[in-house]
Parts: structure tokens; C-alpha cells; sequence
């Protein structure tokens, strides 16, 4: 509101004073809202600790205790990144894109694959899409602050993250639901 103030009494001096005014340059400076620095932060935390254990058992210590919530999102993560190849692959072909949910959405075109392949396509994707939701549940379950109506805030923001880290050619959904390649 400030900055708007400012700009109108330029502009107004400007025509009292017969000058030209050029505006201002606008630029969208990509900071983070609270909540995309919240989830985030939780999501690189919860990565991490899947690191730490994965790292402890290769050392041979001991392994600590973890809780099925914990467990759950750890497992989740390692399919993910068991996954990874798969998807990005799908990607590249037009098989899947990346919806306005932070979900994979299967594309159409994959109808002429045969069956075996669309089998295979259909299988990865649902278990991404079930470690993602995972992930989401269990960001929900550590953050006092987020509750499930934050849900779906939450899920926009591992579209976004999801979106942006997608391989150039990737399908990517638009607010509106149409579709367009990143």
C-alpha cells in the first residue's frame, strides 16, 4: 500500500509538473512464504534423518528405535528415491506430469503402450503418489502449527517444489487444469 502511495504521488507531481516519469521496474523476488519455509525445512529434516539411519545400519551401530509414523515416511522416502529413474523417464516421454496437487497424474497418451508397460507406469506412479501423500500426512503430523485444513496449502507448495525440479519437457497442469510442457 505504501509503495502504491508512493508511485501516485510521483505520477501526479509528474503530470502537475509537465515531466516524463518512467515507472518503476517491477521483479518477483521468489521468497518463500512461511509456510513453504515451514513444510520445506520439515521435508529436508525428514530427509535427512532417512541419511542418518540408512548410514547408521551401513556403519553397524546400532539402530535406535523408530516409531511406525517415522518408519512409514522413512520408507516412503527410499522407494522415492528407489523410483526416481522411473519417473523422470515417464516424464521425458510424456507418459506422466505433475498435477496442481503435487501428484503425478498419468497422461493419455500413454494409451498406446501396451500392456505390460502401462502396467509398469501404473504401478510406479501410484506407489510416488502414495509416498507423496505420506510425506505430506506425516509434515501435518510433526508440525504443531499445520493441522489437516493446511493440507491442501501443503500440497501447493510440493506442486510447486515438484514443478520446478521436473526435467524440461515435463507436463505440468496449469491452475485452470489445462496442461502445457515446462
Amino acid at each position: 500500500m505504501k509503495t502504491f502511495r508512493i508511485i501516485f504521488t510521483l505520477l501526479i507531481a509528474g503530470i502537475t509538473a509537465s515531466c516524463t516519469i518512467r515507472a518503476p521496474e517491477l521483479r518477483v523476488t521468489g521468497e518463500k512464504t512461511a509456510l513453504e519455509k515451514e513444510v520445506i525445512g520439515t521435508y529436508d529434516r525428514i530427509r535427512q534423518d532417512t541419511w542418518m539411519i540408512a548410514s547408521t545400519r551401513g556403519a553397524g551401530q546400532r539402530q535406535g528405535v523408530v516409531s511406525p509414523e517415522k518408519r512409514r515416511v522413512l520408507e516412503a522416502i527410499q522407494r522415492q528415491k528407489f523410483n526416481k529413474d522411473d519417473i523422470e523417464e515417464f516424464k521425458k516421454k510424456g507418459w506422466v506430469g505433475e498435477n496442481i496437487h503435487g501428484f503425478l497424474d498419468i497422461r493419455e497418451n500413454t494409451k498406446s503402450l501396451d500392456d505390460e508397460t502401462l502396467k509398469l507406469v501404473t504401478e510406479i506412479v501410484s506407489e510416488e503418489n502414495e509416498d507423496r501423500e505420506t510425506i505430506v500426512v506425516r509434515i501435518i503430523e510433526i508440525n504443531g502449527s499445520l493441522n489437516e485444513s493446511a493440507k491442501k496449502n501443503i500440497e501447493q507448495v510440493f506442486a510447486r517444489m515438484y514443478q520446478e525440479n521436473s526435467p524440461r519437457g515435463t507436463w505440468i497442469q496449469n491452475i485452470d487444469g489445462s496442461w502445457h510442457k515446462k
